[in-house]
């Protein structure tokens, strides 16, 4: 019973990665209107967040272990609500607008699928493995 994976990885070819990237990229978009002294604490934190989904499908995917991997792939999930949770507390700040949190919103909505999907797919793996 091994949880070793054989192929080469790369996680730039990965769809939620780039989508991942995507929820970076407008994360800091939406950072100039927020107040000088927010700068260490609710920026700071919201930018860690939305960076971390990325870094952990990255991290996960190089693992030879899916346990490893799985392990990557739900702090991914975690570190996309806790992106949200931000973006709530932001919007309800009024450092966005409704339809800034909106449009972010549906990215992190369709991260979650796909790492939910992903982590499906690692678990399918795993059973088959076990066989």
């Amino acid at each position: 019973m091994s949880n070793q994976t054989t192929q080469i990885r790369d996680f730039t070819q990965l769809k939620v990665w780039h989508k991942a990237i995507e929820l970076s990229d407008l994360i800091y978009g939406i950072l100039g209107n927020f107040p000088k002294f927010e700068e260490y604490a609710t920026k700071s934190q919201i930018i860690r967040s939305a960076n971390s989904v990325s870094a952990n499908i990255a991290e996960g995917n190089s693992q030879y272990s899916v346990k490893r991997e799985l392990y990557h792939i739900n702090i991914a999930i975690g570190s996309t609500m806790e992106t949200k949770s931000w973006l709530l507390l932001c919007l309800r700040r009024k450092y966005i607008t409704q339809d800034q949190f909106d449009s972010i919103n549906l990215v992190i909505d369709e991260i979650v699928k796909m790492l939910h999907g992903y982590r499906k797919k690692l678990f399918m793996y795993m059973e088959c493995e076990e066989e």
